[in-house]
């Protein structure tokens, strides 16, 4: 039985190489120099090639000659839109759509070369564990394209990776070691390991964690994802130790109703086991680098991790709201930007008064240069309030989602919003947690919402070593009781660090800055020092 189709076939119109050595130079004559161009025709030629008829071996040489190179092309046209704000710009949205179409027009390459396995073609003869494996290593790529982006991978892509798992399993092949160093991981790994590690990332909520968070858990599971195991009946009681799966939807998980049409269970008792064992030699004080977990977290910043993600893997996130579920959603007001909720709480002008002019003359000086024209700024052309779609809310745990084509505003990660309900009187402060946006273009963020009403004051800082003076927008929470919540104060990003002295006040009274509590995309939240 095949799990999968595949586009047709013809000899008719022939792709600039139609063998490895044609391919190979092929390769010598690209401008590899400018990496966005040669993604985009890396991406044209690998799908006419997936619809020229060859020999499967053929094909696979091929494409094995390819790969390497769209990897190192791919990498450096990720930089181009990784960790953006979300949505993306169109320049950075057109090169994260080349990166899925590179990687998936691979995959179908090698699921060609799968379907001749499956029919027992005698050039790819004891080749279908590698082939398999090849499909799910460009779906990896794909999938970290995907959350380098912002973007929630599409149903496709999942229903690729449950055909290949059940073609593995009718080659028997599906535990068969498989040398593949282009990843940068582990020298060899089996299917069932890259089928799980596809499906651990996403149960690791990748949207939730920071760029540096990320890393790390796929350094970790790419270690650990071979004691990951898929069954055809669970193996471990416990909740949250085993996750449902059907091979027959296009879907990570089993979550919908009813008994799923071909079930299987991924096993997390092993993986669980490993960051279970890592959390007490941590806490028995043995350092990240001897525990081979790295060294770009500290020994505190690992156990805060791996905790998160022991909760996350025994906790399935929920699948993304439908359209007719977000429309139907009661409405929530968003601002984002420092400046616009600085306004929308009722902060006074950020401008200093006895230079208003000499300071926005300098600033129309300074965009004319950059920009080549003034940006307006005053209250007409700034960032206003979006209406959202409040999905759910669980005490401070808020979901929004903004449909296509009702909001232009760009969200960075881990940003700073204000958010009131409609017909609410005021506005309440809140730290986007995770943002992404679905195949349908509706963006989705998740906020945690800060405890206390916010007062917005201006903070006068002098920065060193100019000793220059300028105005910022700060906020002000105080202490909330019953919520272990201080007194604190939020200010832009990187003010503190370059500044000689800050000059807050709350009613004539100084505020003074203790400890930094948290540090968003664009905010950092300091404990206030208590007189």
């Amino acid at each position: 039985m095949t799990w999968f189709s595949l586009p047709i076939t013809r000899t008719d119109p022939r792709p600039a190489f139609i063998d490895a050595a044609s391919a190979a130079n092929w390769l010598t004559r690209q401008p590899q120099a400018n990496a966005p161009a040669m993604q985009a025709e890396l991406v044209r030629q690998l799908q006419q090639l997936n619809s020229f008829a060859m020999p499967a071996r053929e094909r696979f040489k091929t494409l094995e000659v390819l790969r390497k190179t769209a990897a190192a092309i791919d990498a450096e046209c990720q930089r181009r839109y990784e960790g953006r704000p979300l949505p993306l710009a169109s320049g950075e949205q057109a090169l994260l759509d080349a990166s899925r179409q590179l990687w998936r027009a691979c995959a179908i390459g090698y699921l060609h070369c799968l379907r001749a396995c499956l029919d027992d073609d005698p050039g790819l003869a004891g080749e279908g564990a590698r082939a398999a494996h090849r499909v799910l290593a460009s779906l990896r790529m794909e999938q970290a394209s995907d959350y380098a982006g912002g973007a929630h991978p599409d149903d496709e892509l999942w229903r690729i990776l449950h055909a290949v798992l059940a073609s593995a399993e009718q080659l028997g092949v599906e535990r068969t070691p498989v040398n593949d160093r282009l990843l940068g991981e582990t020298a060899e790994s089996t299917v069932v390991g890259q089928y799980a590690m596809l499906l651990l990332l996403h149960l690791a909520r990748p949207f939730e964690l920071s760029r540096g968070q990320l890393a790390a858990a796929t350094r970790w599971f790419a270690r650990w994802r071979e004691q990951a195991d898929v069954l055809e009946v669970p193996d471990d009681p416990r909740p949250g130790h085993c996750a449902p799966l059907d091979l027959a939807q296009a879907a990570p998980l089993h979550a919908q109703p009813g008994a799923a049409g071909l079930p299987r269970w991924l096993a997390l008792s092993g993986v669980l086991r490993k960051m279970r064992k890592r959390l007490e030699a941590l806490a028995l004080g043995e350092s990240p680098e001897a525990l081979k977990l790295g060294s770009g977290l500290t020994p505190e910043a690992c156990s805060a991790l791996l905790r998160t993600l022991g909760d996350n893997l025994r906790h399935p996130p929920p699948p993304l709201p439908d359209t007719a579920t977000v429309a139907a959603a009661p409405e929530t007001w968003l601002a984002s930007g420092l400046e616009s909720i600085y306004r929308q709480i009722g902060g006074d002008p950020l401008l200093l008064a006895d230079q208003p002019e000499r300071q926005t003359h300098w600033q129309a000086r300074e965009q004319i240069a950059i920009f080549g024209h003034v940006v307006r700024t005053d209250e007409g052309d700034s960032a206003r309030p979006e209406a959202w779609r409040t999905v759910s809310q669980e005490r401070d745990i808020l979901r929004l989602c903004r449909l296509p084509g009702q909001g232009e505003a760009r969200l960075p990660a881990r940003a700073l919003a204000a958010v009131r309900p409609a017909g609410a009187g005021a506005y309440t402060l809140a730290a986007v947690q995770s943002l992404c946006v679905a195949p349908d273009g509706t963006l989705h963020a998740t906020l945690r919402l800060l405890p206390g009403l916010p007062r917005a004051v201006p903070a006068e800082v002098r920065e060193r070593p100019s000793g220059k003076t300028s105005r910022h927008p700060a906020f002000l929470l105080p202490a909330v009781a019953g919520v272990e919540s201080p007194a604190t104060v939020l200010l832009p990003a990187g003010v503190p660090a370059r500044a000689q002295s800050i000059n807050l006040t709350q009613d004539g009274v100084p505020v003074r800055l203790e400890a930094c509590l948290e540090r968003g995309g664009d905010y950092e939240r300091w404990l206030r020092k208590e007189d």
